[in-house]
This record gives structure tokens, C-alpha cells and sequence, in this order.
């Protein structure tokens, strides 16, 4: 259960729907190593994330020099997107047996313990899903995360989702067209068979490829953009309303569409968001400690 040293090693993992993280830690906290790998969404199979997170704990631990140490000494912290249901902790048996101690949570948990260092607060994370989370005396709980079909409001891939559906009807004259529908429909073709076609595989991280986009035409005052951004801004202030009725007074936004999206809040709300103290990772290795200190 330690280290080349006889010291206890810690591992934190962010497990998500584009790639899996880790880090690996000493005992007083010095970063040793970190690695990274391909998806670990847990919908995708527990096969998959199993891959994935062998393959990053490895990768760290080759970062570190620790050629010679393995797996099963190591203390690990996990957050995996996806990872809702309540079998999920007994399928997930194949990654978390990987460790000597494995406490495993979502990757919503993991980023709202490392934004706040382990203190009660909040986070939404805007990516190309989202998702917000709460920790605090009160409960532990998560709000949306429902994945494309059913949720992920105010994310990229919603605001990419919106902008082809408004090409393809700009393209057939059921709506007006814009700048926006019309460098949506250069990317996808003059044809609505071609939006059809283009449609039949594409994912949410296809979608969210158009966000920019509507941030682009917005700042240009395109009707379309500004209706678009007027509801995700709606969509974002209600997750963060639900947030702050915790009254934890700690409230951070998170993931790759926050610093963008932040600027379409309305002032009070952008301004009584805190940033956040550290990243996902970090808050994989307080699970991990926090898990250690209960034995």
C-alpha cells in the first residue's frame, strides 16, 4: 500500500467523455507525476474505463520514475462522467480492484471538491455537456448531468445543437437567415440532405464544435445568436440559482465554456461567482485522502 519509500502514494483520476486524467501525489502533497489516456465516460463501458484509467495511472507513474511500483500500492481518488446510477459503484468493481483503496464519485464531485479545497460550495461546469454540484453540510447532490437527450442546458453542445437546427431551417426559408445560419450551412452544405446525412453520426462533441460560432455572430449582434445566448444565459442562471439556495457563498464555474458564457450572465449573478481554488484533480486526491483518513 506505499511507496518505494514506505510512504503511502496517492492518485487522483478524472475519468470524462473526452479523456481520463490522473495525478499522482506524495503523502505531504508534492505533485510526482500525471498521465493521460482516452475516454472514461462510465456509459461507454466499464471495459473502456478500465483501459483508460490503467493507462493514465501507468503513464504517471512513469512521469514519476516509479517504474517498479504498481497499482495496488497506490490510494486512488476517481470521479467518471456518467457514473449516476445506483449500480454503477458495484459494476465499476473492475477499476476501482486496480488500487489498494478506491473511493469513486462522479467527475461533477470531484471538480466541486477541488474548486473549494474540500470547504462546502458549488460548481457548473459548462463544457460540452453540463453539469452543477453541491457539497455541503446540508447535502451532497447533483443537478442535470442527464447527458444530450435530456439535459446538458447552457452547454456547447446545446448552442451547437440550436445553431443547425436554425441553419437547416433558415436553409428552408421557414426562418429568416442570418450571418450565423449561413457560416453554419458553409460548414455543412447548401442541401438539407446534407445537414441529414451529417446528422446520422453526429455527437454532442460535433454539436459543440458550432459554439463558437454563436459567440462570434452574437458579438456582431446577429438575431439568432443573441436569442440563442439569451436562453442558455437563462438556462445557466437557473442552475445557479438552485446553487445558491445553499447559501454556501462559494459558487464557481467551471469547464471550457465558462469564461465565454460568464460574460452573457447578468452582472449580479457573474458577480457573485467565486473562482475556483483548484481543478478536478485536485479534489480526485482530497477523495483519495479523505478515504485513507477513514480506514
Amino acid at each position: 500500500m506505499q511507496g518505494q519509500d514506505n510512504t503511502p502514494l496517492f492518485i487522483g483520476i478524472d475519468g470524462g467523455g473526452s479523456h481520463c486524467r490522473a495525478r499522482l501525489a506524495a503523502r505531504d502533497g508534492r505533485i510526482l507525476g500525471e498521465g493521460q489516456a482516452g475516454p472514461a465516460n462510465f456509459r461507454l463501458g466499464v471495459e473502456q474505463v478500465r483501459a483508460a484509467v490503467l493507462a493514465c495511472s501507468q503513464r504517471a507513474l512513469e512521469q514519476a520514475g516509479l517504474h517498479t511500483t504498481s497499482l495496488p500500492q497506490l490510494h486512488a481518488g476517481i470521479g467518471l462522467a456518467g457514473a449516476v446510477l445506483a449500480d454503477d459503484q458495484a459494476l465499476a468493481a473492475p477499476v476501482t480492484t486496480l488500487f489498494a483503496r478506491c473511493e469513486l464519485r462522479t467527475d461533477a464531485y470531484i471538480a466541486c471538491l477541488g474548486a473549494h479545497r474540500g470547504q462546502a460550495g458549488g460548481v457548473l461546469i459548462l463544457g460540452t455537456g453540463s453539469c452543477a454540484q453541491i457539497i455541503c453540510a446540508e447535502d451532497e447532490r447533483t443537478f442535470g448531468g442527464w447527458g444530450f437527450t435530456l439535459g446538458d442546458q447552457g452547454s456547447g453542445a446545446w448552442l451547437g445543437h440550436q445553431a443547425v437546427r436554425l441553419a437547416l431551417l433558415a436553409l428552408e426559408g421557414i426562418v429568416a437567415d442570418s450571418p450565423l445560419t449561413r457560416a453554419v450551412g458553409a460548414r455543412l452544405g447548401r442541401q438539407p440532405e446534407q445537414f441529414l446525412a451529417w446528422s446520422m453520426n453526429a455527437r454532442p462533441a460535433d454539436f459543440a464544435r458550432f459554439a463558437p460560432l454563436v459567440f462570434e455572430h452574437a458579438g456582431a449582434n446577429d438575431p439568432h445568436a443573441l436569442a440563442l445566448l439569451a436562453q442558455s444565459s437563462a438556462d445557466v442562471c437557473r442552475l445557479l440559482d438552485v446553487l445558491a439556495r445553499y447559501r454556501t457563498g462559494r459558487i464557481a464555474l467551471l469547464g471550457g465554456l465558462s469564461g465565454v458564457m460568464s460574460r452573457w450572465l447578468p452582472e449580479p449573478i457573474r458577480t457573485g461567482l467565486v473562482p475556483a481554488q483548484g481543478d478536478a484533480l485536485d479534489g480526485a486526491l482530497l477523495l483519495a485522502r479523505q478515504g485513507l483518513s477513514q480506514e
